[in-house]
């Protein structure tokens, strides 16, 4: 049984009166209580970027109570606009009438967390950081409710105290910064109060502080796991169980434990075939690595993450391949005044199990913070430690500008030998006004910087220099197809710590946003010429060659039962020779419960340059094919059906075989064998909710890879994916809350 602690005894604000009557969360905003309620009815379109009346007239209402934060949404939606209410898997919601609850719990502009809820009932819910980086890894618990009508419909939603770490949780009152909207699924229109928009620089700082009762709340809460995999390719069975613990006793301090948590196969990675240097970054849903995550996440430039979880768990040290089994994890987090911290410690199985520790801090001053970070590995199969130091800070010049830093450094043990390194990111950001943004970045990551072994980490060994300026434009003339234009310049300049000019760039970009709904983007990018040091793997740097891109997109308005997306680049790839890749997706709803999407990607190029072994690298024509599709079935409450299927192939053909030579010039090196790729992968999964957050999985999954050094046509590598089969299992998998 679920089991709350609750305190209850905490005047309300000014009025002293506490709720007599717990709210019911059922979608009918008919309590006595939301007369109570502060009132959000002004809208203004932010999407298109007009600020103008919203098409539709929405109220929201904010009440705290003793359970937690409570909001309500009135939505009218006369009949001439259509609503689109399709069932959708939770974090999944792409084209559907919805409303989005965002607010910032601390009111520091640090860490702000969204909740979505569309007519169909179905959610999502993201942690923001980083004023507009929303991550829907963390599934949290929390209520909801609709009911429509004729005229519209409504929404209840509510917040419990316990829901994410809150300093002060015993102060009488709190003050939150909250953001509410809506969006009108078939315009494509988004409404918002205070109206501003996600995908500008400043975001989540730009919430509307509200100061509210507060009352104190506890839950422990345990969920036990059992899981049943049976291979069909190799017969046999595998029983797993473990055990993840969530104690909040206040708001104050939240602490997470697991014992042998399971990823369970229950959500599938997306398919990916990698022949880059850079390794390809997947999401982590394990219910223990998403809670109260958001102060762990920090990022760096460029694209890197200083505690990356998938690390815990990953491929084990000891060279078979296999998963590592993870014994136990414990996380904490708290607050103390404007100090924030927490403290994160994982430790893998066997003598080849690795040992995860973090600690972070954070204080906040008004709109300004600093904090720190530190992690630390301990691989004993390799002999090495890895220990990280990162500093970040926030400084709030001025209103409308803002300086970001990180500082870095890094000591890696390895085999009695110590390399030490430093590194930083310096951001500046300015918003003269609402239509024009400025950004600047620079960056510096020594050679033999290194946080890889907790984190992610693209690359060292760089000097960038990044500017953005953005300017949105709404003014358009009122028979004008077009509702608003956001025209983007961004330029780019890199070098390594050896003096070695590499590829920079300057892009161009139109995003408008049409009055009928949908939306059109246009990207012109000129790279300059300049080295690739990293396509060899430390062998050697590759000269590249000037060259262009261009890319178009089409996004269309829900038209009936469909959605579809038209997009193409013509670029040039290796040397300088041509690709071309149309890109395709479709959306079909057949009915609110039934809705299947695909999308195809082929690319078709004459000079697809990569590594092959040493300082040898080939130029290939490639065909290549990354295709997707996804049926979502409801058949009726709290029962889900999905299937998703991907294929990824490639053809490489005529290829040629280069040297690294002087100057990083390739030489020819006679010719490369042909090759092709084939991945395949299959996923049907049944999903039974028994409770909240108390779940039936079962899984059916089968899929493979296949390389071989021979030519295949596009249909022949088609006919082969169906038949691989490296994986071909089926997963049980129960979790219920106590």
């Amino acid at each position: 049984m679920r089991t709350y602690l609750s305190l209850l005894a905490v005047a309300a604000l000014g009025a002293g009166t506490a709720h007599a009557a717990t709210l019911r969360i059922d979608g009918r905003i008919d309590e006595e209580q939301w007369r109570e309620a502060q009132v959000f009815r002004d809208f203004k379109r932010t999407q298109p970027y007009t600020l103008d009346t919203a098409s539709v007239v929405t109220e929201a209402r904010l009440l705290s109570t003793p359970e937690g934060i409570a909001f309500a949404f009135r939505c009218e939606q006369p009949a001439a606009f259509q609503r689109v209410k399709p069932f959708t898997p939770r974090d999944r919601i792409r084209n559907a009438d919805r409303v989005n609850v965002n607010i910032d719990f601390d009111a520091d502009g640090k860490i702000g967390y969204n909740f979505t809820v569309s007519l169909s009932d179905s959610i999502e819910d993201a942690i923001i950081t980083e004023e507009n980086r929303f991550n829907t890894d963390w599934d949290a618990d929390w209520q909801h409710a609709v009911q429509e009508d004729a005229d519209g419909w409504s929404v209840e939603l509510l917040l419990p105290w316990t829901i994410a770490s809150m300093r002060d949780s015993s102060a009488p009152t709190r003050e939150i910064a909250v953001q509410v909207d809506r969006v009108l699924a078939e315009r494509s229109e988004r409404s918002a109060i205070p109206p501003v928009f996600y995908g500008n620089p400043v975001y989540l700082s730009a919430f509307e502080r509200i100061t509210i009762p507060q009352y104190r709340a506890q839950t422990l809460d345990l969920f036990p796991y059992v899981s049943a995999l049976y291979d069909l390719k190799h017969p046999g069975s595998e029983f797993r169980a473990g055990a993840d613990l969530f104690w909040k006793p206040s708001g104050d301090f939240q602490l997470t434990a697991t014992v042998n948590p399971d990823f369970g196969q229950v959500e599938s990675d997306e398919l990916v075939v990698n022949f880059d240097a850079i390794e390809t970054f997947f999401s982590d849903k394990r219910p223990f690595f998403t809670e109260n995550q958001a102060l762990f996440d920090m990022r760096s430039a460029p694209n890197g993450v200083l505690l990356y979880t998938r690390r815990v768990g990953a491929a084990s040290d000891d060279g078979s391949g296999r998963a590592a089994d993870i014994t136990a994890a414990v996380k904490l987090n708290g607050t103390a005044g404007d100090f924030k911290y927490g403290a994160f410690i994982a430790e893998e199985d066997d003598e080849a199990g690795r040992l995860f520790a973090a600690g972070r801090l954070l204080y906040t001053l008004g709109d300004s913070n600093i904090g720190a970070l530190v992690t630390s590995v301990d691989r004993p199969m390799l002999d090495r430690r890895a220990d990280v130091f990162a500093n970040d800070w926030r400084w709030q010049l001025m209103p409308n500008l803002r300086l970001d830093g990180q500082l870095l450094l890094s000591q890696i043990e390895q085999s009695s030998v110590t390399t030490k390194d430093s590194g930083g990111v310096l951001r500046l950001s300015a918003t003269p006004n609402e239509q024009l943004q400025h950004t600047a970045v620079f960056t510096h990551l020594g050679n033999a910087l290194n946080f890889n072994d907790a984190g992610y980490m693209p690359r060292n060994n760089l000097n960038l220099l990044n500017w953005e300026t953005s300017y949105k434009r709404s003014d358009l003339p009122a028979d004008s197809a077009t509702a608003a234009v956001t025209w983007d310049v961004e330029a780019e300049l890199r070098t390594n710590d050896r003096g070695d000019r590499l590829t920079s760039y300057l892009e161009l970009q139109r995003y408008a946003e049409l009055r009928a709904g949908g939306n059109y983007f246009l990207e012109l990018r000129a790279q300059t010429a300049g080295y690739d040091d990293q396509i060899a793997r430390g062998a050697g740097k590759v000269w590249i060659e000037s060259r262009p891109w261009l890319f178009g997109e089409y996004v269309s308005a829900r038209r009936g039962k469909w959605q579809y997306t038209l997009g193409a680049w013509f670029l040039q790839e290796g040397q300088g020779g041509w690709a071309f890749q149309p890109e395709i997706s479709l959306a079909y709803s057949v009915n609110d419960r039934l809705t299947l999407d695909g999308e195809i990607r082929p690319r078709w190029s004459r000079d697809w340059l990569i590594w092959l072994a040493d300082d040898r690298l080939a130029r290939y024509h490639r065909t290549q094919w990354d295709t997707s599709l996804n049926i979502n079935w409801f058949p009726k409450a709290k029962h889900e059906l999905r299937a998703k299927l991907q294929w990824f192939a490639i053809d490489a053909h005529q290829g040629q075989g280069y040297r690294i030579g002087p100057r990083g010039r390739l030489v020819d090196d006679g010719n490369a064998d042909d090759f092709s790729v084939n991945s395949f992968g299959l996923q049907l999964r049944y999903r039974y909710e028994l409770a909240p957050q108390s779940e039936l999985y079962l899984v059916y999954s089968r899929g493979g890879f296949e390389e071989r050094e021979q030519r295949d046509t596009s249909s022949d590598l088609f006919a082969d994916a169906l038949s691989l089969r490296d994986a071909d299992q089926f997963l049980a998998k129960l979790r219920y809350r106590f």
